[in-house]
């Protein structure tokens, strides 16, 4: 009975500690670990290359695309709303992941 009621309690502060993942960064793409990162790396990777992405496309794009950003982040729109070319915010977060030790496929 004691052990029923301790693996009982285990279960419950695991399940308490544990928080939902968050949604990929960029939800299209398909991104392999080639040296063999683990999941919460490879996610913390993904968001940190997605907004260097949009932060190079925003300086490539001029002032309008700098503002863009900027009304996009405070609005929380997506990437779609940034102002500059889906193709070359593509490219810059595949760029970044490669850097990385990812490979990227669209």
């Amino acid at each position: 009975m004691k052990r029923i009621l301790g693996l009982s309690l285990i279960v419950a502060v695991l399940g308490a500690c544990s928080t939902p993942g968050t949604p990929p960064a960029v939800p299209r793409a398909k991104v392999y670990s080639a040296t063999g990162h683990f999941p919460d790396q490879q996610e913390r990777d993904s968001h940190a290359c997605a907004a260097w992405a949009q932060q190079q496309n925003a300086k490539a794009s001029g002032l309008s695309g700098v503002l863009e950003t900027v009304g996009g982040a405070v609005t929380g729109a997506g990437t779609a709303g940034y102002g500059w070319s889906q193709d070359g915010a593509d490219r810059a977060y595949t760029v970044c992941m490669n850097s990385r030790g990812y490979a990227v496929y669209w």
